[in-house]
């Protein structure tokens, strides 16, 4: 008889958005709330597993991490602050626990080219 035995370690981790990335979030759940729909569930698997990335962003975001929510919709930037202090960086970010995910910024892809001119 075999037995698979696996473990899950639920890691409790805390969403923690930017005020730009919550004014954005609330826009686009009004304009659109399918996307707000697959917006938040991208969220919640964020916060169970941060590592899932989908790559590091360049330009005005150097060095956070992203997530695309569908291939031809909306990304998500953030970063997980506990490989923050496994790359030893210290942003100083005061009240904000170990164990948070913060939310910096939420685009749709067809408005990559405004967040460039930022820059």
């Amino acid at each position: 008889m075999n037995h698979i035995f696996s473990s899950v370690f639920v890691v409790d981790r805390r969403y923690y958005p930017t005020d730009l990335f919550e004014t954005k979030l609330d826009q686009v759940q009004k304009a659109d709330p399918k996307g707000y729909q697959r917006i938040r569930k991208t969220i919640d698997r964020l916060l169970v597993d941060p590592s899932i990335s989908d790559g590091k962003m360049k330009g005005v975001y150097h060095g956070r991490l992203k997530k695309y929510v569908g291939r031809r919709d909306y990304r998500l930037i953030y970063y997980w602050c506990e490989r923050c202090l496994k790359e030893n960086k210290r942003l100083h970010c005061g009240p904000i626990p170990n164990n948070s995910v913060i939310f910096f910024d939420l685009y749709h892809k067809k408005d990559k080219k405004k967040l460039k001119q930022l820059a």
